[in-house]
């Protein structure tokens, strides 16, 4: 940088508003960094605060076992009372520049925290929550515990350099009223948005806040360095209730008035063609919800990102339900509350929102609501025709039709997302599947009316295989009704499958999602492909890596995950170059560090283009290597199977990743990173040449592969990069520094 340009930036700073300062207090303010910034040698020396960003796939408490392959949270859940002991949200950061700072000069310095909450969408700016501007913490690491848990263990700044630094922060605690402050003393503007309940989490508030994180370095009370973030914050308590005000007060009313048209004294609302949708579609918002609490508050690894998918759904309840809420109103009355009609209408939270409502097409869909009762010549399932079974089906592809169009204004509103959403897209189909799969008998009570030979084809039958042997049992006139098509089973899963590529496919051509593949949800992930073609092997891994057990039993959980021995990973690291050149203590402690990493069929690992500084070793499996070619496919590579890495470039200079890398049937890898390997290249800096000579041989060897897409590694000598990458210069080393 010129001087004049050096300047020009000053100045530029020093005219910027700065919320809380004036300007003789940032002239005053630039001056004490000034002065700090000086040693007591004259020399020049800056401290730094820098705040881990959140990776997707990583947990914060992964630091514990693995250090330098933890990340910060970027979300938080409100969970009831009798959940919320085990919820936290952590944030890692760590201070720069402390080794020139003696033993006095330590104790001159603190570390603070201020929380401020901002609104849905970061729109609105706040005072801090009452106690929590510029709060005293204590520096705090990670460590395992003699149970294998995770805990917080206070440290002093004299030990901090060179590691993670944790601030562990309680939803239930922090985040609520009553506990650490009050609900009168929170800024009037978060107080007047309340709708029903006296916390900043209401309908008014949309269930949700982002929450503004600023940790600050002080010396002499005078701040030295600052970083900031932002954590989602989410009410589960709420999540989904919109809803339930569906089915309590339109289907159940309409179901009676139907019955009562229809000469019947009562009748089950599960009988009503919106039931099944409805029911389902609560049901599927159960799961993914219970997905999210088990990665966001119990930090497990079912979702690689699992704030996107909080957002997206958070958005569709709402877009969905106040686009029926508006459909309803002039049959049904208001199905919102004065407050929230007046939150709704009034405050610019909800604008981008009332845009994107479609109650014209919520009304289409309604006028599927007709229940088909008895009529001559047709088989009765009950108090209702088998007829009825039709009209609900018809009622679910209508119900989707305008449901997915939701979803993509959904995704338009929580923003982008090209680096993880296919992952979260399978597992959010998955969902739906184990939706219809376990709610079936409560969504079509008709089948209870039948015997086993018709509830099978109703259920089963796959189009084009009339000629099975079931199915000559099944009178003719039920097969003259349902024709040859899909089953309830396999219609309502392909419809859903093909409704979510849609999707995807129209995000993607937006630039708000990416995918690997033809197509984002490929039938390999599919459970219910997998159980109806006797695939128990994917069946089990798909369910596994959801978190369930290997069978299709959506209750069962997924028993504690299975420990690789630390030996199995060093013997497999020993056969790895660029570590065969290592000791065997040194091996065994990138064992000992590394983090095991399951992934499910066609899950990926590594995307393309993406930031990256570790590398993965498979253990079990096999992984496909894809590049993206410049007309947007993505062309097969390399397979890689056990003994194989991945990523070693990435690991020795920090280059963006150069393809993705995705399981095809399942498999497991071991992840080590930049800061587990950094103290062997540190003590051994002579490995450099050996490492840039091994790489070298490697790039040239895999030449012919990468001929579609670019790579820097050319443009300057790799041992020069390896250098910049673990020591920051990129000048020769003395042997031994």
């Amino acid at each position: 940088m010129r001087e004049a340009e050096f300047l020009n930036q000053l100045y530029a700073l020093l005219d910027a508003p700065v919320a809380g300062l004036d300007a003789q207090q940032k002239l005053q303010l630039i001056q004490d960094i000034c002065e700090e910034a000086q040693d007591i040698n004259g020399q020049s020396r800056s401290l730094t605060c820098r705040i881990v960003p959140f990776i997707t796939g990583r947990r914060p408490t992964d630091e514990a076992a693995h250090p330098g392959l933890g990340s910060s949270d970027n979300s938080s859940m409100i969970l009831p009372t009798a959940q919320a002991d085990e919820n936290a949200a952590y944030i890692l950061y760590s201070l720069g520049g402390l080794d020139g700072y003696t033993a006095e000069m330590l104790e001159e310095t603190a570390i603070d925290i201020t929380l401020s909450f901002c609104g849905t969408n970061a729109s609105q700016t706040t005072i801090p929550i009452p106690g929590w501007n510029k709060r005293p913490i204590t520096p705090a690491i990670l460590e395992i515990d003699t149970t294998g848990k995770p805990i917080l263990t206070p440290i002093s700044l004299a030990d901090a350099s060179g590691r993670h630094l944790v601030v562990k922060l309680s939803p239930s605690e922090h985040f609520l009223p009553d506990t650490t402050w009050q609900w009168q003393d929170l800024d009037q503007q978060l107080q007047i948005l309340a709708t029903d309940g006296t916390d900043p989490f209401t309908f008014g508030h949309m269930f949700t806040q982002m929450l503004q994180v600023q940790l600050r370095v002080t010396r002499h009370k005078k701040p030295m360095a600052s970083a900031d973030t932002w954590i989602d914050i989410c009410d589960t308590r709420r999540f989904g209730t919109l809803y339930d005000r569906i089915m309590d007060r339109v289907i159940k009313s309409d179901t009676e008035r139907q019955a009562r048209k229809a000469g019947l004294d009562t009748l089950d609302y599960a009988f009503h063609p919106w039931f099944p949708v409805l029911l389902m579609g609560s049901d599927k918002v159960g799961l993914y919800k219970h997905a999210l609490i088990e990665d966001i508050v119990y930090k497990k690894r079912h979702l690689t990102d699992p704030r996107w998918l909080m957002r997206v759904g958070l958005y569709l309840e709402f877009l969905t339900c106040l686009g029926l809420f508006e459909a309803f109103k002039e049959e049904f009355g208001d199905l919102l509350t004065p407050a929230e009609r007046a939150a709704f209408e009034s405050h610019p939270f909800f604008a981008e929102v009332r845009q994107r409502l479609n109650p014209k097409g919520w009304r289409k869909v309604w006028k599927m609501k007709d229940i088909a009762f008895p009529k001559l010549g047709v088989p009765n399932t009950g108090p209702v025709s088998v007829l009825n079974l039709l009209e609900k089906r018809k009622a679910i592809l209508g119900f989707l039709h305008v449901h997915h169009q939701d979803l993509k204004n959904a995704i338009e509103l929580a923003g982008p997302n090209t680096h993880n959403a296919q992952e979260t897209w399978h597992r959010v189909f998955r969902d739906a599947e184990r939706a219809v799969l376990r709610q079936t008998p409560h969504a079509f009570p008709e089948l209870t009316y039948l015997n086993s030979q018709i509830k099978d084809f109703i259920l089963w039958h796959q189009k084009g295989k009339l000629d099975l042997p079931f199915v000559k049992w099944v009178p003719k006139q039920f097969t003259a009704i349902f024709g040859d098509q899909d089953g309830l089973f396999a219609s309502a899963c392909n419809q859903y499958r093909d409704s979510m590529n849609d999707v995807a496919e129209w995000a993607k051509q937006r630039h708000l999602m990416d995918y690997t593949g033809n197509e984002c949800i490929p039938v390999t992930v599919s459970l219910l492909q997998a159980y109806m073609t006797g695939e128990k092997t994917r069946l089990e891994r798909l369910q596994r890596r959801d978190g369930y057990s290997g069978q299709l039993n959506i209750e069962a959980e997924l028993p504690e995950e299975l420990i690789i021995p630390i030996e199995q990973i060093d013997a497999l690291l020993s056969e790895v170059p660029i570590f065969e050149m290592l000791s065997g203590d040194e091996r065994l402690q990138l064992a000992s560090t590394a983090r095991t990493i399951s992934l499910g069929p066609m899950e990926r690992i590594i995307i393309q283009g993406r930031e990256g500084s570790s590398l993965f070793l498979v253990g079990e499996g096999r992984l496909e290597v894809l590049v993206r070619q410049t007309d947007g496919s993505d062309q097969l590579m390399d397979i890689k199977k056990k003994g194989d890495v991945i990523g070693e470039i990435s690991l020795l200079t920090g280059e963006p990743r150069t393809a993705t890398v995705r399981a095809i049937e399942g498999a497991t890898v071991y992840e080590i990173g930049k800061q587990q390997f950094e103290p062997i290249i540190r003590a051994r800096p002579e490995l450099v040449e050996k490492l840039g000579a091994i790489m070298e041989r490697h790039i040239e060897s895999t030449r012919k592969y990468r001929e579609s897409y670019e790579t820097n590694l050319e443009t300057l000598n790799l041992n020069q990069r390896i250098r910049r990458f673990f020591f920051g210069i990129t000048g020769e080393l003395k042997r031994g520094v």
